[in-house]
């Protein structure tokens, strides 16, 4: 039992002679989680160790705090999640500023929040809650093509993505992954991933290849902000944004000012069909 001991010590894991206990099992740590419940069978059997991921939220409901700037869709998701899951929505955010102070307040087991709040940078705010709360799970759910955002939304440090145009049932069934531990995107995106593993063609249009705030900085020009509105929305100066825009063109091969908004409307109209 002491190789056992040790490994629910490292993933986060209280240990009794009833097995382990915990509140948490961070995502990264999944993998690796369920490859030592296989290789450990002789001295207990996979399913009894994997039904301990949950078992202190099993024995409580959930805490939740939802950031929304969208009224219908803030309410609309704490009725879900109050009604269809019985999980108490300690508090509802409408601004950046709001939703850290709130999750600093809660600490909630999750946050579900749409991280393009008005138009800042959500990719941006997904790091920053990350880093400074990492014991709470983050499922986004945006109305942003989860087909450029949701990998770059993992990647930030949320562990789901949900687009507003699924159903019910796929945000509770992306509530329940994000709370075992486990990472969510949409099946579609799930696929796509295959794809792109055994080097398949993919016919949505890619992402071009930009940081995230030079990504940010092109759907903004995309959706027709000057340099002013992207600099006020963004909270830097007109200064920064031109020296965005440049390196845009630099690395997108724009010839002018005129190219670079004519190819970023054209990529944001074909990616918010």
């Amino acid at each position: 039992m002491s190789r056992l001991k040790k490994f629910c010590a490292e993933i986060g894991f209280g240990f009794s002679k009833s097995g382990c206990k915990a509140a948490r099992v961070d995502p990264p740590r999944a993998n690796s989680l369920r490859d030592f419940c296989l290789s450990s069978e002789q001295f207990w059997p996979p399913s009894k160790f994997v039904r301990a991921l949950p078992l202190a939220l099993s024995s409580r409901h959930p805490s939740v705090v939802i950031a929304d700037d969208s009224t219908v869709a803030r309410e609309g998701i704490a009725v879900i999640i109050h009604r269809d899951l019985g999980y108490p929505v300690c508090a509802l955010a409408t601004d950046q500023p709001a939703t850290r102070k709130l999750v600093e307040e809660h600490q909630p087991d999750l946050l579900v929040i749409e991280p393009f709040l008005g138009h800042h940078d959500g990719i941006f705010l997904l790091k920053q809650l990350a880093t400074r709360f990492p014991r709470t799970r983050v499922l986004a759910v945006s109305r942003q093509p989860e087909e450029i955002y949701a990998e770059r939304a993992l990647r930030a440090g949320a562990s789901g993505y949900w687009m507003k145009t699924g159903t019910r049932e796929e945000l509770i069934r992306a509530i329940h992954a994000v709370l075992a531990g486990e990472l969510y995107v949409s099946p579609r995106i799930a696929l796509r991933a295959v794809h792109e593993i055994v080097d398949r063609p993919i016919t949505r249009p890619k992402a071009p290849h930009l940081p995230d705030r030079e990504l940010h900085v092109f759907a903004l020009i995309g959706t027709g902000f000057g340099t002013t509105r992207i600099a006020h929305e963004l909270g830097i100066s007109p200064k920064t944004v031109e020296t965005y825009h440049e390196h845009i063109k630099l690395k997108l091969g724009y010839r002018n000012a005129t190219a670079l908004h004519r190819g970023a409307r054209e990529w944001f109209e074909l990616n918010h069909r």
